[in-house]
């Protein structure tokens, strides 16, 4: 798709400007990039990990036992 490429590389600017990838020539292709989480982007990713328990406390609260339930099965059929 047009634009991809330009969103990717705003991405991995960003995230390479704040310290959390690092982007080198890909061996055997020196066309492309390999990007590669630093040891401060291992760090983030795992604290993001372990917020997503809260997070979706938070997001299914409304919805009772049986529809959380509900919920996992359709999700389920549809992955």
């Amino acid at each position: 798709m047009i634009g991809e490429r330009s969103v990717m590389v705003g991405l991995c600017d960003g995230l390479e400007a704040a310290g959390l990838v690092r982007r080198e020539r890909a061996t055997g292709d020196r066309r492309a990039y390999a990007v590669t989480l630093t040891d401060a982007g291992v760090e983030r990713l795992a604290a993001a990990e372990r917020g997503v328990p809260a997070l979706l406390e938070n997001v299914l609260a409304p919805l009772t036992a049986e529809e959380r339930a509900q919920l996992a099965t359709l999700l389920g059929r549809l992955l």
